[in-house]
């Protein structure tokens, strides 16, 4: 949706922020069945193991019985859980050859997922990663030993088990599996650990060639070793772990297949927790690390469970001890996160996590939100500047008041930025999943952000569009030429190739589902939409306001348009706008010239 500032436009400015004012699933009814599924298994979810060296070595105050516990949790919980499938990040082992007891007691706890079970006839399929500890001359994949590895977990092992896809050359130390979960395919690839590149060309271009084969399938990298821990232990926001060398040419070789969502790792176990996730050409790629072995006992048997909602669109991850019976509460270890539509780029407004945007209403510090009770937050005069600052996938309210230069967001924190005058950009700008407070200053066409450098970027005839053009996962900074329609990024400048009429409103949006925003203008004096230089939609008439959203759960921004009390989309379809139109009205003519 968009939103106009009175007193900026004087100006000559206005900003525009989609999603003020859009749909919930209370108004998604014109979705029809169109959009309707059958949900019997709407969520499903993946167990993870990490490194489980000082439970099978029973060092360190580690105990066999602690991975036992992990596994027959696992099998207890299956039906409940509805757990599709295991990963073990590797380092299963503390000694690789040296003490084949470590195998017995390694093989003794992940055999127990082999026993069938209702609705599980081979067992609940898993596999394994090869870490360092695991390999007699460690770090090493081809002139390493991996013997007892491949005596309980190779080839030969799993070659008749369904899920079990194939192996790199002749043992199973770099391998694939093949399972689904809620109606969508997946692959798991695991690569060998290989700290000083011995072989890393070839195992990428093993993967790469599964990647491609397997095409219609969601993928999960496994290794030992792909991201270090979060710099701030106890959340997830602020300054990304690194990738390690291994990971990093992985990740440059393997990033430009689509199908690729996910990497799991353990291997880093001083805060034992980590999570990044990197954008490359609409596709958002998450990094999970979790590794316990370094805290006492080996660990305490903690473990992950990840569930996917495919409703909501939501991974939900869990970190617990089915043998301690503890539960982990801190922000890096229970969280949420979009799955596969993003907060930079498809959830516009989503106050209620069901993967569709919200109707709602600010105006005098009253928030109206449709199916939820309204909310005193703000004074007047402040502009309501509604994002998901915490990166669980939900709309945070917040404000920006410009009287005292300072943003406001629901529970407390309080961020100093800004003067009268500012124009609040505010949005995921360095692609960690979490919105950051920014300004644009006109008087200065400067660019300010909360914990990031500031950017000279502006017109003095420019409205500022930012929005996710190339699909990295990062608002890129953009102006839209008031005077000549030119729009003006950091990525260059780029005509809209359309006649240039006044008045004309940038709509930027994701119209087509790529993971990339495309320009877009409506043109009130026509009731014209153009998308993308040449698509052109009719839909409203003078006087109307646009209000572009995700109004299917398909992560595409629909063309709109409010007028009346209703929103007007195509194939006349209408949305009631229950706050009446002097209500929006109050919100929408702050803005209006």
């Amino acid at each position: 949706m968009i939103i106009f500032q009175k007193d900026i436009l004087k100006r000559g400015f206005c900003f525009f922020l989609i999603g003020q004012m859009v749909l919930t699933t209370s108004a998604v009814s014109i979705a029809g069945k169109q959009n309707q599924t059958a949900e019997s298994e709407d969520e499903f979810s993946i167990a993870v193991i990490p490194d489980t060296q000082y439970y099978t070595s029973e060092k360190n105050g580690g105990k066999k019985e602690m991975f036992s516990a992990q596994t027959k949790w696992i099998v207890e919980n299956a039906a409940k859980e509805n757990i599709k499938y295991v990963i073990h990040l590797g380092d299963i082992s503390d000694d690789g050859e040296r003490f084949p007891q470590q195998w017995i007691n390694a093989s003794e706890s992940m055999y127990i997922l082999e026993k069938p079970l209702q609705g599980y006839p081979q067992g609940i399929p898993y596999g394994m990663a090869v870490g360092n500890h695991d390999q007699t001359k460690s770090q090493y994949p081809l002139t390493g030993k991996t013997d007892q590895y491949n005596k309980y977990f190779g080839v030969s092992h799993f070659k008749d088990k369904k899920w079990y896809g194939g192996h790199y050359q002749d043992n199973n130390d770099s391998h694939f599996d093949l399972f689904e979960g809620g109606g969508v395919k997946f692959i798991s690839i695991f690569l060998e650990y290989d700290s000083y590149g011995e072989d890393i060309e070839g195992m990428n271009k093993w993967a790469a060639g599964i990647l491609e084969k397997y095409s219609d399938r969601r993928a999960i990298l496994v290794s030992h070793s792909i991201i270090h821990f979060n710099k701030t232990r106890g959340t997830n926001e602020k300054g990304f772990p690194k990738f390690s060398k291994q990971a990093q040419r992985v990740f440059d070789r393997l990033k430009s297949y689509p199908n690729v969502m996910m990497t799991l790792s353990g291997h880093v176990g001083d805060n034992g927790e980590g999570y990044r996730q990197d954008g490359y050409a609409g596709n958002i790629i998450k990094s999970f690390l979790s590794d316990y072995q370094s805290r006492s006992d080996g660990g305490h048997g903690l473990m992950r469970l990840m569930k996917f909602s495919k409703s909501k669109d939501l991974i939900s991850v869990r970190t617990f001890s089915p043998y301690t019976g503890e539960e982990e509460k801190d922000a890096d270890s229970e969280f949420t996160l979009p799955w596969l539509h993003h907060n930079s780029i498809a959830r516009y407004q989503d106050y209620d996590n069901d993967q569709t945007t919200d109707i709602a209403f600010f105006s005098n510090g009253i928030w109206k939100i449709a199916g939820q009770k309204d909310v005193k937050f703000g004074n007047e005069g402040d502009i309501a500047v509604p994002a998901d600052y915490n990166g669980d996938g939900k709309t945070d309210l917040a404000v920006f008041r410009p009287s005292e230069g300072k943003f406001y967001l629901e529970g407390g924190k309080v961020i100093n930025l800004g003067q009268k005058g500012d124009i609040p950009v505010c949005g995921d700008y360095d692609g960690d999943g979490f919105a950051d407070f920014a300004v644009y200053r006109p008087s200065r066409l400067t660019w300010y952000f909360d914990g990031l450098d500031s950017i000279v970027f502006g017109h003095k005839n420019g409205i500022p569009v930012p929005a996710d053009y190339d699909g990295d996962g990062m608002l890129d900074v953009g102006i839209f030429r008031t005077d000549n329609s030119l729009w003006q990024t950091s990525l260059g400048n780029i005509p809209l190739q359309v006649k240039h009429i006044p008045g004309d409103i940038p709509v930027p949006g994701d119209y087509d589902g790529d993971g990339r925003a495309e320009m877009a203008v409506f043109r009130p004096s026509t009731g014209e939409w153009i998308i993308d230089r040449n698509q052109s939609i009719k839909l409203g008439k003078a006087g109307d306001l646009p209000a572009p959203g995700n109004y299917f759960k398909d992560g595409k921004t629909y063309p709109a348009v409010y007028r009346d009390g209703k929103i007007y989309l195509q194939n006349n379809h209408t949305i009631e706008a229950n706050q009446g139109k002097a209500t929006a009205l109050t919100i929408l003519r702050g803005y209006v010239k």
